[in-house]
């Protein structure tokens, strides 16, 4: 896929290829309600950037996004924003928005320590505090991350397997969001949210695509069964155990 780089000189851009027809451009401007524009373009832009349809370290034209997605320039100046705090984003005054960078090695270390301090301990938290609707919202979380698996390697070489390994990150990250939501702590939530963004930006990095969905599945299945026990140490360890090896996998894939 080639990525886009948009500049303030270049023809309002098309997207090619499957991810066009799906979720990465999408006719927003028929939206009427201010809030579910605004978001559909945060995810819009956030789909460009993690497909890599954007150059990393690109330009962001609020213009050129504004008639690539057909909305105004008030959503793309929203959702810009929005990246820029999770990180996906970089805004430089006089300069403007860009693609962030990938991570350094220090900085994806330090990345890891942090999703490891507060992971960790909000699957406890979640499990000491969710119950029996915590262990069924997990299962069903887990039962959708199957399936887009499934999905994605059934998918292998046709015209839809774009959206489908986005469909795999996407409930792959709900799968801890659903941890978060059952902490019942909403702090606990908007930081995991700030370390969302980053933990995007591990994503976009590997350029090679989808590589450990199989491995993760496996990870995600140990901690729900962990947290059918309602052990919240059995819980923590089996998340644990899930980092470090998300930590030792991203490695071999920056090599």
């Amino acid at each position: 896929m080639q990525p886009i780089n948009i500049n303030d000189d270049a023809e309002p851009v098309e997207l090619s290829g499957p991810g066009a027809a799906t979720g990465a451009l999408v006719n927003v401007s028929s939206l009427s309600d201010t809030h579910m524009l605004s978001e559909q373009v945060y995810h819009s832009i956030l789909q460009l950037v993690m497909r890599g349809q954007l150059q990393r370290g690109a330009a962001l034209r609020i213009e050129e996004l504004s008639r690539l997605l057909n909305v105004s320039p008030t959503p793309v100046r929203e959702g810009l924003t929005r990246l820029e705090s999770s990180g996906l984003v970089i805004h430089e005054p006089r300069k403007g928005f860009r693609v962030a960078p990938p991570l350094t090695q220090a900085q994806f270390e330090q990345l890891m320590d942090a999703r490891e301090l507060l992971e960790v301990g909000a699957a406890g938290a979640a499990a000491a505090a969710g119950g029996d609707k915590f262990v069924l919202a997990l299962e069903r979380a887990l039962a959708a991350q199957e399936a887009a698996v499934d999905r994605f390697h059934r998918a292998k070489d046709l015209p839809d397997l774009d959206e489908m390994s986005w469909n795999v990150i996407d409930t792959d990250l709900h799968f801890h969001r659903v941890i978060f939501e059952y902490t019942n702590n909403p702090f606990i939530g908007r930081m995991a949210e700030a370390l969302n963004g980053q933990s995007h930006r591990v994503r976009q990095s590997a350029e090679k695509g989808i590589s450990d969905d199989l491995e993760a599945l496996v990870e995600h299945r140990a901690i729900s069964e962990a947290a059918r026990t309602g052990d919240p140490l059995a819980v923590q360890a089996a998340m644990r155990s899930h980092l470090e090896l998300v930590r030792v996998r991203a490695g071999l894939d920056a090599q």
